[in-house]
């Protein structure tokens, strides 16, 4: 069997959780933040998954996964299964995180032309399961909704 590589396709390997347009073909292009959640790319199929009543996409402190977002990131990229893809196929998928004033995120969806792919996605978030600290807006917790682009090709 032929190995399969999940690339993700940040923008910035720092990647800042502020919800992030899809990266554009062009290298040089930088990432635009949305700055409302019906600004987010996949708004409309995400109004029929997820609640997004009072959710933020930005916020005066971010939230803070333990050890950083480059070890969430990590973490949901190797709790990903791999899927079975035919010769020299790629498509992407995008996962949407909402983490909840408490600091939980109980609240994900991954959309993709490719089911399987999505649902891989959805069981990678739902398996890293630790408390963040929450963004704040006003010093107040808030609901925060982030994406992470995930792009698949056979070698």
């Amino acid at each position: 069997m032929k190995k399969l590589f999940i690339i993700l396709m940040l923008a910035s390997l720092g990647v800042n959780t502020n919800a992030q347009t899809k990266p554009s073909s062009e290298t040089t292009a930088k990432p635009q933040v949305a700055k409302t959640v019906e600004e987010l790319p996949d708004y409309a199929e995400l109004q029929k998954k997820l609640d997004l009543k009072d959710v933020v996409t930005m916020a005066d402190e971010e939230p803070e996964y333990p050890g950083g977002k480059k070890l969430y990131l990590y973490k949901v990229s190797e709790n990903m299964p791999i899927i079975d893809i035919k010769n020299k196929e790629q498509f992407s998928t995008t996962i949407y995180v909402i983490v909840e004033k408490d600091g939980y995120v109980r609240k994900y969806a991954a959309i993709s032309k490719n089911k399987k792919h999505a649902a891989a996605g959805e069981e990678a978030v739902k398996k890293v399961f630790e408390r963040w600290k929450p963004a704040k807006v006003g010093g107040k917790p808030v609901r925060y909704i982030f994406y992470i682009p995930i792009g698949l090709r056979k070698w």
